[in-house]
């Protein structure tokens, strides 16, 4: 991915996903289709953040800047299944996408998405 991200506005964060292993320990191709590999990986790395992600209301009322623990941005999370929109720069399409999610598709922080995997990739 070249050096330049969009810049998140509100609530919205970027995050760069950690993509399924398409080859087992055996040499065993276990790729699955491009969009099931896009849909089915649930970790990732926060590369940018907006002004509101994590400090606003949700519909729900709850105050997130109250929050004791906040991602942060080099933070490794795992977000809920078919979060945001996934987007390449153009010209970029067989490099690995980053996607555009709300701050409360965000689940958990976590030390390293090489310590999490979505199903795709549990035969590694």
């Amino acid at each position: 991915m070249t050096s330049a991200i969009p810049l998140p506005l509100g609530w919205k964060v970027i995050v760069k996903p950690k993509l399924g292993v398409t080859t087992s320990e055996g040499g065993i191709d276990i790729s699955a289709g491009a969009d099931a590999e896009e849909h089915l990986c649930y970790t990732g790395e926060i590369l940018a953040m907006g002004e509101a992600a994590f400090t606003a209301r949700t519909k729900s009322g709850i105050d997130m800047s109250a929050w004791k623990v906040r991602p942060e941005v080099g933070d490794y999370i795992i977000h809920t299944p078919y979060a945001g929109m996934r987007i390449r720069r153009s010209g970029e399409k067989d490099e690995s996408f980053i996607i555009l999610m709300n701050d409360t598709d965000i689940q958990a922080l976590i030390d390293s998405t090489d310590d999490f995997y979505s199903w795709v990739d549990a035969a590694s």
